[in-house]
């Protein structure tokens, strides 16, 4: 009888030391699977779209998800064996989501690597779904927007926009330009609202408007970099004054020097 019971156990431990051994293997299946779907998108698509990116990136979040204890180790182990079999130097130390790309993605610029990870993290940090991924990156102005928003000096577009709306309310009208073709393409309903002239220089000095534009996708970048002209005018102010008193500073260290060289 404890014959049989020995053996049943046993055959319980082989059961299991091969429903592991399955599962780990299915874990890194996935990652080879996405490794592989990386690997055409930068043989095809990479100069030209970023949807099959987003797709990457977004399966990376999912394998990289919430998980309890057991499962986290189960998936470092994982992550380790899938980076001994392609030679890359596991860092445990690193979060999750940096080991995940670093897998997928392989030995690419650091930076981009970098860039990945944030992205994924701050989606984890805000709760974004895989699903929701794609859509959440365009929202907030794509990888590279996301990965400076992480610095503390960073100023997001959304916020450039209204800083550079404001600024277009407070600016006195360079000229004001009404023809036939343009008052065509007016509309009561825009009234007060900013939209873009794109005009041509002409060789005495005038501008010839070539075209009217009101689109979002043309018009915030335009408010943005009306902020960002803004910026670099004040600092332009800001070191010219800096230079003035370095200058003014100059002059009375020097004027104080002769007045004590005269009294010696």
């Amino acid at each position: 009888m404890n014959e049989v019971i020995e053996t049943a156990a046993q055959n319980n431990v082989v059961s299991n030391d091969k429903e592991v051994a399955t599962n780990k293997q299915k874990s890194i299946d996935v990652l080879a699977r996405i490794e592989g779907e990386r690997k055409q998108w930068e043989a095809g698509a990479y100069k030209t779209s970023n949807k099959q990116l987003y797709g990457i990136l977004a399966e990376c979040l999912a394998f990289g998800g919430a998980m309890d204890i057991g499962e986290a180790r189960e998936r470092a182990r994982v992550l380790e064996k899938f980076y001994a079999e392609r030679n890359y130097r596991y860092k445990s130390e690193s979060p999750l989501m940096t080991r995940v790309v670093r897998a997928v993605f392989g030995d690419i610029d650091r930076r981009r690597l970098s860039t990945y990870s944030l992205v994924l993290r701050e989606a984890q940090r805000q709760e974004v779904l895989p699903l929701q991924l794609a859509d959440w990156i365009d929202a907030n102005g794509g990888v590279q927007e996301i990965r400076l928003s992480q610095s503390a000096t960073f100023v997001g577009q959304k916020a450039r926009v209204a800083v550079g709306t404001s600024e277009l309310v407070k600016r006195k009208s360079l000229a004001v330009v009404k023809t036939a073709q343009l008052e065509a393409l007016a509309d009561a309903g825009f009234v007060g609202t900013a939209c873009v002239l794109l005009a041509e220089q002409q060789a005495d000095g005038s501008f010839a408007v070539k075209a009217l534009m009101r689109g979002s996708g043309v018009v915030k970048p335009a408010l943005a970099a009306l902020y960002t002209a803004g910026s670099a005018t004040t600092a332009d102010k800001q070191a010219e004054q800096a230079a003035a008193n370095d200058a003014a500073k100059e002059q009375a260290v020097n004027a104080a020097t002769a007045s004590a060289q005269v009294a010696a």
